[in-house]
């Protein structure tokens, strides 16, 4: 019902992320209270949004991880997980694989890809996080 309200956009379902955003929010929130703190809209809004965007980012890294270590073992395996992190992780190395082709039959989209991700978590993730808590 949240998607008559707020739209999607660029196949991103925009109601979803809303969503999760104020479940976080909540969540952080109460958390606060029962510490005792007062927390203000602010400092929640930038925490939730470095907590969403630090959760996303272990969730790709994870599935990355799996996934290579998956292709070790046979890469052809048609099991569902194979085929779902496929799926999940493909829009994310192909354009890298696009810029770094293969080097004699290794693969290192995903060591390029766990680079710009633990990059990310340093240098966009954590200020967004310390600047929450510093607003909390």
């Amino acid at each position: 019902r949240l998607r008559r309200f707020i739209p999607g956009l660029w196949g991103v379902d925009l109601a979803a992320l809303a969503l999760l955003i104020a479940m976080e929010a909540l969540r952080i929130s109460l958390t606060a209270m029962l510490l005792g703190h007062s927390p203000r809209l602010t400092g929640i809004i930038f925490l939730s949004l470095g907590e969403l965007t630090k959760l996303a980012a272990y969730i790709i890294i994870f599935s990355i991880f799996i996934r290579a270590l998956l292709s070790w073992f046979s890469n052809r395996l048609q099991h569902p997980i194979t085929i779902l992190l496929g799926s999940f992780t493909d829009p994310i190395l192909q354009p890298v694989r696009r810029i770094l082709p293969a080097t004699g039959g290794i693969d290192l989209s995903p060591l390029v890809v766990f680079i710009a991700m633990m990059l990310i978590l340093k240098l966009v993730v954590q200020p967004l996080i310390d600047l929450g808590q510093l607003l909390l």
